[in-house]
């Protein structure tokens, strides 16, 4: 059997795109449900946002570390 290739292979970043975006979702689910379910134990009502924010700032944190210049 052969081997089917693709005739234009894409290019190795070619999902950083989707890559960054799920980061940034992914901390601020993360984070926002940590900051939930403290709020839910402790009976608060702002740590859910404390979660977002940090969670938010970590991610980009995370993306300028990884993809950011390094010059």
């Amino acid at each position: 059997m052969s081997e089917h290739k693709d005739p234009k292979p894409s290019p190795q970043n070619s999902g950083d795109g989707w890559r960054v975006l799920s980061y940034l979702i992914g901390g601020v689910l993360l984070y926002g449900g940590i900051g939930f379910g403290l709020d839910r134990l402790f009976g608060t009502q702002f740590l859910v946002l404390v979660g977002i924010a940090l969670g938010a700032g970590l991610s980009i944190l995370l993306l300028n570390y990884r993809y950011g210049s390094r010059s």
